[in-house]
């Protein structure tokens, strides 16, 4: 395997990630079309997935922000119908 080639790959992906310039289905494909040919490996697709772990927001912000929308759902329901 070229290691040149391997660390260029994962530069890039690396760069996708961080910039979330690219869809997270994006990058998995780009990387899997990447191990199908052997140049990434397990370690290299385990790190992608750590990558996206880190940025998921969790569930504790996912719940603060639904309850947001819902309250201001809730007083835009209760003023229009004032």
């Amino acid at each position: 395997m070229n290691e040149f080639l391997r660390n260029f790959i994962m530069k890039t992906i690396r760069g996708m990630i961080d910039s979330a310039s690219v869809p997270e289905w994006q990058v998995r494909e780009y990387a899997i079309g990447w191990y199908s040919k052997g140049v990434l490996n397990e370690e290299d697709l385990q790190e992608i997935e750590e990558r996206y772990k880190k940025i998921e927001p969790t569930e504790e912000s996912i719940t603060e922000e639904q309850e947001e929308v819902v309250a201001e759902n809730e007083q835009s329901t209760e003023e229009e119908a004032e």
